[in-house]
């Protein structure tokens, strides 16, 4: 009889064992889940990119941060020189490559500009040659939308644009040639 006893009683425990692993397993999904949810997000306005050709390197700080469909200050265009013959390498951080995001090349025949629209997770970098044909790169352009939080505390979507000058100072103040 003991032996029945000691049985059924080892069968509780193993149940009881069960079910308390369940609730830790429940509870621990729970509290996750409502940390993945109310976890705090990058401020649009702090989102750098790195870009760099040769051994030159820069931060590209946003350009244009604005709620969607409100009016958006200019902000101070940042410069990396480019020459023809060299390549601009810019990394874009996973706060931007996880949603779509776009690629706008400026060159100073406005034929030769494009611009290339990148789904979420399609790549962290891209790499745009200092001439296409005979254009000669001037800007460069990043954007998307991310979602940030306003003066009430409230997530609202924010267009961010990166702009980068590929010409230096000289150059960049000379008028355009007449076509």
């Amino acid at each position: 009889m003991a032996t029945r006893k000691e049985a059924k009683r080892k069968s509780l425990i193993q149940v009881l064992v069960l079910i308390v692993a369940v609730v830790v397993v429940a509870v621990a999904a729970l509290v996750f889940q409502n940390w993945w949810k109310n976890r705090p997000s990058a401020d649009p306005h702090e989102i750098t990119l790195h870009a760099s050709v040769g051994d030159r390197e820069a931060e590209i700080s946003p350009y244009l941060v604005c709620e969607l469909g409100e009016e958006c200050p200019e902000g101070q265009v940042d410069g990396l020189l480019v020459d023809a013959n060299e390549t601009l390498h810019i990394d874009i951080p996973e706060e931007v490559y996880s949603s779509d995001w776009r690629v706008l090349r400026i060159y100073d025949d406005p034929t030769a500009n494009d611009q290339i629209f990148h789904g979420a997770y399609d790549t962290d970098s891209v790499e745009i040659p200092g001439t296409s044909e005979d254009a000669r790169l001037l800007v460069v352009e990043i954007s998307t939308v991310l979602v940030g939080t306003d003066d009430a505390g409230e997530e609202t979507p924010y267009s961010v644009v990166w702009s980068i000058s590929t010409l230096d100072e000289e150059a960049a103040q000379k008028p355009a040639p007449e076509q």
